[in-house]
């Protein structure tokens, strides 16, 4: 809840600079430029005519899109990994089972968060006046206008992006930990702390054309008032031709900067809290364990035994499965 507050501003940025369809900076096109043309001049601007609060629009939509893609990526990730264990034996290639299940539980979890990624996006675009007056408003006013498919407009990319973005991080953040590890040891503190950040920033330039696709195709044109041009994209592919043929290569990448920065930190955060989390949950119940042995009777201290090493066992296996894809959501 702590790192999605702190990173809020940034996504604000972030998506309005992607719905832009004007040229954000002067020097790239001859074009007239739209309303933001910065990050400086963005954040002036926003206060000016919205407030300190605007940094934070649909911020509670988006602490239940991380709490519940959270959730479900890892329930759904523990269910599939046990049903590849079982049903082909593929313990020797655990890390070709985490990649596989990693994406499938992303796509999951990315269908099962999506009406609450609408609602946050629909709430950060919107101008004045405001269209939707709060989150629960912009459920009954979605669900009058566009019944069930508005709560999942933008869903074919999100689905796209999630098995490489979520390999390109796994892969990236082990990399360049290894390499902190062997060359950087006596900074290992940070370690964790670098390589999310690293590994966050590349998986996010990689994919990120297909990110900013999924916000286009999640607003409507009635709710940018004061913003220009605002397209009804009829689908994935036409959208990706319609801004490539209208806005250039760079226009697929609006916003990257507060992207890259959001990213990068909200990463870093993750990792670091992923590590730390591991670390002490297994020397507080092994403190616990040792103290049980001298308080406990001969029976509930061989209980206190079996539960110690199935939780040991249990996040030792998150370590190695993954557990920090819980945080790779943008």
């Amino acid at each position: 809840m702590a790192t999605r507050a702190i990173v809020q501003p940034f996504d604000v940025l972030k998506i309005r600079f992607q719905l832009q369809e004007e040229p954000i900076y002067t020097r790239i096109s001859k074009l007239q430029p739209g309303k933001y043309t910065g990050i400086l001049q963005s954040i002036r601007l926003i206060f000016k005519e919205e407030g300190v609060t605007a940094f934070w629009k649909g911020h509670i939509p988006a602490q239940g899109l991380s709490a519940v893609y959270g959730l479900v990526q890892f329930a759904s990730f523990e269910f599939l990994t046990k049903r590849f264990d079982l049903l082909f034996n593929m313990k020797t290639q655990s890390e070709v089972v985490d990649f596989l299940c990693g994406a499938a539980s992303g796509c999951i979890a990315t269908t099962s968060a999506m009406p609450l990624d609408v609602i946050r996006t629909r709430l950060i675009a919107q101008g004045e006046p405001k269209i939707y007056r709060g989150s629960f408003h912009a459920v009954t006013k979605i669900w009058q206008d566009e019944k069930i498919y508005g709560f999942f407009r933008g869903l074919t990319p999100s689905l796209v992006q999630i098995a490489p973005y979520v390999g390109l991080q796994f892969t990236s953040y082990n990399i360049m930990k290894k390499l902190w590890d062997n060359y950087l040891q006596e900074h290992e503190s940070s370690g964790s702390l670098v390589s999310g950040v690293f590994a966050g920033i590349f998986a996010k330039i990689v994919i990120y054309p297909l990110d900013l696709i999924r916000h286009r195709l999640q607003v409507n044109p009635s709710i940018r008032h004061g913003f220009g041009t605002t397209s009804l994209y009829q689908g994935m592919t036409r959208a990706f031709m319609q801004i490539l043929k209208n806005e250039k290569l760079h226009g697929m990448f609006k916003g990257l900067l507060p992207s890259m920065m959001k990213a990068g930190l909200s990463s870093g955060l993750s990792f670091t809290c992923y590590e730390f989390i591991l670390i002490y949950s297994l020397d507080i119940f092994e403190g616990i364990t040792n103290t049980s042995q001298l308080l406990m009777p001969l029976e509930l201290n061989s209980l206190s035994h079996r539960v110690h090493f199935d939780f040991r066992d249990l996040l030792v296996r998150l370590k190695r499965k993954g557990f920090k894809q819980l945080f790779f959501f943008l």
